[in-house]
């Protein structure tokens, strides 16, 4: 630590405001008033403006700059990798090299130099990996600063169109290649992209998404980017589908695989992480307990990928056919029990078939208490199986087939045995892209765990992570606006009902 330097500081300007707390760390200096006697100013660059004008008012200085090691998605905002550190013209502190301090891209906690080159490598090769600029369709404008710091790369940032023309001639003009919105995709777009030679692929949420819903428009924090199909459309090849069929799965990955999926399970997230805790209640003891998710009827994995029972009911009646003796739950889809989506089942139908209806519970909970998941291709399925329960899929989700669910549907089988660990590999690691929603800057898994794990302990627990008044309002939106919006996309040639699977 420098010996002179004052014992406190205070801003000059809104970079040095958002730099604050690496700052502190690396001189030991705490910020305050400028009129404590002998305080510093903090000013950004030696030559800039406020360095210039400091120093004319005879003000001690402390010059915050830049340092050697940065990522592409540096910014003030988000966080410096590293920093260069002088008061006066001496340098202040610094480990390794004199004045330079280094720090993690994204907590932004103090951190050696070897370990800051280390992360700042793996985000300059994220960053690489988006060689063409990104053309974006038909994306929601709630969703795009997400999904813009998925698409930051060489060619600049992402340009957002709304229909498959302006996306193709964009995209021309850049040498780009096109993304869409799974959901939201012009039906005439893959096949505009391909006569024009323009790379295509579809976006989707990922599997660990967020503290609440993507109805309820929180922004999600993972994604797949798939350029065969999609993973919950069963009816041609998806690009996880490639992966798990085809992949080799090496003794890290697998290792880091396991280490994941038993951090998932000890820190009790899934992809939305909402609902209330489950009581004791009056579940009977030893009793087998069979949990049936709903799901939202018509999404595209309900309606393309299973054959046979394609409603709530249906599942719940055969759920009840093949285990008459079970204990059954019924846990409502959260956006059909928000009344967003359809699928819903009257109470008293419902409980023809089941013991319990278990609305706004946590899933997580809950999978605590089962012994088996019956389900059509739910997400709640893949949930399950990664905390060792048994599942029965009637449907053909992404996870059935590899020999670790009962496949109840035809055609299910793809021919290959996969171990829990390398469907977990395929599915969180090799597949989804992630994102830190703090720092705003591509990561790992690991790391958005961490910060969902932090967002749900500051979340009140409630049914939907949504207040009345939300829902109420979002209830208005889906039943007064969405007739409109569905029929501007019609316009476009997107078939709005091609929805994907949700967990129960």
């Amino acid at each position: 630590m420098h010996s002179t330097l004052p014992p406190s500081l205070f801003a000059a300007g809104r970079t040095i405001r958002w730099l604050r707390p690496e700052i502190e760390s690396a001189t030991g200096r705490t910020f305050g008033s400028p009129r404590v006697a002998g305080a510093a100013a903090v000013a950004w660059g030696a030559d800039g403006p406020a360095a210039r004008l400091l120093r004319l008012a005879r003000w001690p200085v402390l010059v915050v700059a830049p340092g050697p090691l940065l990522s592409p998605y540096d910014t003030a905002a988000t966080g410096f990798a590293s920093l260069r550190i002088l008061f006066g013209d001496e340098p202040v502190g610094g480990a390794e090299e004199p004045g330079i301090h280094h720090f993690d891209p994204w907590t932004r906690a103090p951190i050696g130099r070897d370990a800051c080159a280390e992360r700042v490598a793996w985000l300059r090769a994220r960053f690489a990996e988006n060689g063409r600029r990104v053309v974006y369709v038909g994306i929601s404008r709630w969703k795009r600063p997400a999904l813009d710091a998925f698409a930051l790369g060489p060619g600049g940032r992402p340009i957002h169109t709304m229909t498959a023309g302006e996306a193709v001639a964009a995209a021309r003009r850049c040498d780009g290649q096109v993304l869409a919105w799974a959901t939201r995709t012009p039906e005439t777009l893959e096949a505009a992209c391909t006569e024009a030679g323009v790379p295509f692929a579809r976006v989707e949420d990922g599997f660990l998404r967020s503290v609440g819903l993507g109805a309820s428009l929180r922004p999600g924090a993972s994604i797949v980017v798939d350029d065969c199909g999609i993973y919950y459309d069963p009816r041609r090849e998806s690009r996880l589908s490639r992966i798990l069929a085809e992949a080799g799965f090496p003794d890290a990955l697998v290792a880091r695989a396991g280490a994941l999926r038993a951090a998932i399970v000890a820190r009790r997230l899934s992809k939305y992480n909402v609902g209330l805790t489950v009581g004791a209640g009056d579940w009977p003891m030893g009793r087998r307990i069979v949990l049936v998710p709903g799901q939202v009827e018509d999404d595209a994995s309900v309606r393309h990928g299973s054959p046979h029972i394609r409603s709530n009911r249906a599942l719940l009646a055969a759920a009840r056919a093949r285990d008459p003796d079970a204990f059954l739950l019924y846990k409502p889809h959260p956006d059909v029990e928000a009344g967003f989506r359809p699928g819903a089942i009257p109470e008293a139908e419902a409980l023809t078939f089941a013991d319990r209806i278990v609305s706004g519970l946590s899933i997580v909970d809950l999978l605590d208490r089962v012994d088996h998941v019956e389900t059509m291709t739910s997400l709640a399925g893949f949930e399950a199986l990664i905390r060792g329960l048994s599942v029965a899929t009637h449907g053909r989700p992404f996870y059935a087939g590899w020999g670790l669910t009962e496949d109840l549907a035809p055609g299910a089988a793809r021919g290959r045995a996969l171990t829990l660990d390398e469907l977990v590999a395929g599915t969180l690691i090799l597949y989804p892209r992630y994102l830190d929603p703090v720092a705003m800057k591509p990561c790992g898994p690991e790391q958005l765990l961490d910060r969902l794990s932090a967002a749900r302990a500051s979340a009140p627990p409630t049914a939907l992570a949504l207040g009345r008044l939300g829902r109420l309002t979002l209830r208005a939106r889906y039943r007064l606006l969405n007739p409109i919006v569905r029929a501007l996309r019609a316009r476009r040639g997107v078939d709005a009902g091609d929805g994907k699977p949700g967990q129960g």
